[in-house]
């Protein structure tokens, strides 16, 4: 059974990123980053972006996209030294 039947059930087979970001605690703008790495299943019809809904269900189930998931979320989130901001002299 799944995990995640909330997803698979309650959305159609394809769903805006407004839709999908709260399921995945993201922002919309968030998905659609996502989705144009090719992170999260989804598809860009006239100038929008769209979600698969099925296919997200199962790759959060344990699919290729659960371990991307998993590292994404896990990413720390301190800047990097190089972007961290300098006095004028560069120091």
């Amino acid at each position: 059974m799944s995990r995640y039947p909330h997803l698979s059930e309650s959305l159609p087979q394809l769903a805006s990123p407004e839709e999908i970001a709260p399921l995945l605690s993201m922002t919309p703008l968030g998905v659609v980053r996502q989705c144009r790495a090719g992170k999260l299943p989804g598809i860009k019809v006239g100038g929008r972006w769209l979600v698969h809904v099925r296919k997200l269900a199962d790759q959060l189930e344990g699919g290729p996209l659960a371990e991307q998931h998993r590292a994404f979320a896990a990413t720390p989130t301190e800047p990097e030294k190089s972007l961290q901001p300098t006095n004028r002299r560069g120091r």
